[in-house]
């Protein structure tokens, strides 16, 4: 039994290729490449180790699903839009002259349609907070300039 696992281990090694004598060449090159000064350098900073640190930014609009998104191909007049039980307890308390519109009701999903409009108000409000800034920025600096043309007007 244990003689079997060592003739296993002495055929693998049997057919083991021998080791490349081509060494030396490759780490010559290596060596000359890295006496080269790089092709790029970089401008990163360092953490407390000495190691450069890399640091790198992404933006991109996040993908919105479209409002109709959790519509199916059944028609909202065949499938009721509540769940079965308050279907059922509609089914027995509404009168039938009512039943139309209270199980079949044809409406707009109000709440996606305001989240997106939400989204647009607060992305123009964000825009012409930016835009006064950069004017109030623009005023101060002109007037900055202003002064060091003539640090004898009042107010300089």
């Amino acid at each position: 039994m244990v003689v079997t696992p060592i003739l296993v281990f002495a055929a693998v090694l049997a057919q083991a290729p021998p080791p490349a004598a081509e060494d030396g060449p490759r780490l010559d090159r290596i060596r000359k490449a890295l006496e080269q000064p790089p092709a790029i350098t970089t401008a990163a900073g360092t953490d407390d180790a000495g190691r450069p640190v890399f640091r790198m930014n992404v933006r991109a609009p996040k993908p919105q699903k479209p409002l109709w998104d959790y519509w199916t191909n059944v028609p909202s007049y065949i499938r009721p839009n509540m769940p079965g039980y308050h279907y059922e307890h509609m089914w027995m308390v509404t009168p039938e002259e009512f039943r139309g519109g209270t199980f079949y009701a044809m409406n707009i999903p109000i709440g996606p349609l305001l989240e997106a409009l939400g989204k647009r108000i607060k992305i123009a409000h964000r825009k012409s907070q930016e835009e006064k800034a950069r004017e109030e920025v623009r005023q101060a600096l002109d007037g900055l300039l202003e002064c060091r043309a003539d640090p004898a007007r009042p107010g300089c």
